[in-house]
């Protein structure tokens, strides 16, 4: 809880990856990749919970090993390469009988973002008063996910590409209002916010390029 608001952690996170199979169960530094998120979420000072959303019965296991909460089993059909993540925390709130005032999105495939990063990014949401939160960082190369943040602050998507924008979302959390969230389905609003992050922690694993970068990264520590 942070200044009298509730927050609900959902981690997803599927086996039969596109690109980098089974890249939730990959092992860096003998820790299954989905275990640097559960972490960071465990050791939020904000979070009031958090749960794990998926189908395999692999990752459960694991998540239940690192003492992850595991409410359901995700459907089968919600774990398919046309899904996107706003439908499964769509279902994942849906099943969850205990209401809170904000969702947060933490997807393993950004194992580098910490719990530091989770509480400064959920401080930011209550103090700009913000529907919703996206965390962001600056690249000088062509990235994925380009935004433009506006003369207000603004996190706002480019429909164009190529993009002149040196903003990027990166994918380690995502927070919204859950009524808004629930009526709308989906974190982009008039008001959503950027979070900045450090290039260094903004690795988001696609493929096995990637997956080594953070696997550097986290050697470093």
């Amino acid at each position: 809880m942070f200044k009298n608001k509730t927050f609900l952690g959902i981690i997803t996170a599927r086996e039969n990856s596109k690109r980098l199979k089974k890249k939730n169960l990959r092992q860096i530094l003998k820790k299954p990749l989905i275990f640097y998120t559960i972490n960071s979420a465990k050791n939020s000072l904000f979070l009031d919970n958090f749960i794990i959303s998926s189908e395999s019965k692999n990752i459960l296991n694991v998540a239940r090993k690192f003492n992850c909460e595991i409410p359901f089993i995700r459907p089968k059909h919600l774990s398919k390469d046309n899904v996107g993540a706003t439908k499964v925390v769509y279902h994942a709130i849906r099943k969850i009988k205990k209401k809170y005032d904000y969702v947060v999105l933490l997807q393993p495939t950004s194992p580098l973002r910490n719990s530091n990063d989770i509480d400064k990014a959920i401080t930011e949401i209550i103090k700009k008063k913000a529907i919703s939160l996206f965390s962001v960082y600056f690249s000088k190369t062509y990235q994925k996910f380009p935004v433009i943040i506006t003369k207000k602050g603004l996190v706002k998507k480019i429909e164009k590409f190529p993009s002149s924008s040196n903003c990027y979302l990166n994918g380690a959390i995502y927070i919204c209002k859950i009524n808004y969230f629930l009526k709308k389905k989906t974190f982009y609003s008039n008001k959503s916010i950027p979070f900045y992050m450090p290039k260094s922690r903004s690795v988001d694993i696609d493929d096995i390029k990637e997956f080594r970068q953070a696997e550097i990264f986290l050697k470093k520590k």
